[in-house]
């Protein structure tokens, strides 16, 4: 995934926690807001409960690869951050995909 497609400043994170729209489904919870910028934007919050930075990088690439593929399915405008479920560790990356479209889905109809 490009660099310009990423949230890395702490500041825009907890602005975008404090002033998004929460979307959830069994796997993920996934904060909307929208940008000054005219492409879709995306962080990650992958917290240590996860296990140990191997599982959470392990995740975390396996979201930015379907992110990459699938970058059409997001609205231009937006700031997405993707907090997946403890659970999702154990996934795999097709279960991760399908899931990950299906809260999407339901972000936009929101």
């Amino acid at each position: 995934m490009e660099e310009k497609f990423r949230i890395k400043n702490n500041l825009e994170f907890k602005r975008l926690y404090n002033r998004s729209k929460r979307f959830y489904n069994k796997d993920f919870k996934i904060l909307v807001s929208n940008n000054l910028y005219e492409y879709p934007r995306f962080g990650f919050t992958i917290t240590k409960k996860y296990g140990k930075a191997n599982k959470r990088n392990s995740v975390r690439r396996k979201l930015k690869e379907i992110i990459r593929l699938n970058l059409s399915n997001f609205e231009n405008g937006k700031d997405y951050i993707i907090a997946p479920k403890y659970h999702t560790i154990d996934k795999t990356y097709s279960e991760l995909e399908n899931s990950l479209k299906h809260v999407i889905k339901i972000a936009k109809r929101g």
